[in-house]
């Protein structure tokens, strides 16, 4: 069956529960039920500048935005969003006169967690690790999850 909506595809919800209607409505209400936790969290920890939050929302909205079809959303601004954060939190601390033996700690932990990726993205995280590209990103999760979460109020009335 192709695909009807511009942002979700169910194709996944719907093979893991074998196309059983109420296992897919029951999961896109625990979805739809997650969203203001997503979009209050994010906007919340980003005017409070707690970078590890905005990283662990995005984090977790990751895998309940994949699962509901938004590949690109979750694959790439999530887990950019997640990476940048983390980045942001780094420099918070480094920049610290002087910070705390448990912060520098945790500072080294996320630079190891970092070198793991390839240098390219390396490079994009260091390269774009600002407050405009937080914002510019949890604005386009936003835009996006509005719209689906029409699209999936949608196919629950059906």
């Amino acid at each position: 069956m192709p695909n009807q909506y511009e942002c979700i595809n169910l194709s996944y919800l719907e093979s893991i529960a074998q196309g059983d209607k109420d296992i897919i409505e029951e999961l896109i209400t625990i979805f739809l039920d997650q969203i203001p936790e997503f979009t209050e969290g994010l906007e919340k920890s980003f005017k409070d500048k707690r970078w590890l939050d905005v990283a662990a929302i995005a984090h977790k909205a990751k895998s309940s935005v994949i699962s509901m079809g938004m590949e690109e959303l979750g694959n790439r601004d999530l887990k950019n969003l997640e990476l940048v954060a983390k980045e942001l939190h780094i420099k918070d601390i480094r920049s610290k006169d002087n910070p705390e033996t448990i912060e520098e700690r945790e500072a080294e932990q996320l630079e190891k967690n970092l070198q793991g990726y390839d240098k390219e993205r390396q490079n994009w995280i260091k390269a774009n690790a600002s407050p405009e590209t937080v914002a510019s990103i949890i604005d386009k999760f936003n835009t996006t999850i509005k719209k689906a979460e029409e699209e999936l109020k949608s196919e629950i009335k059906k």
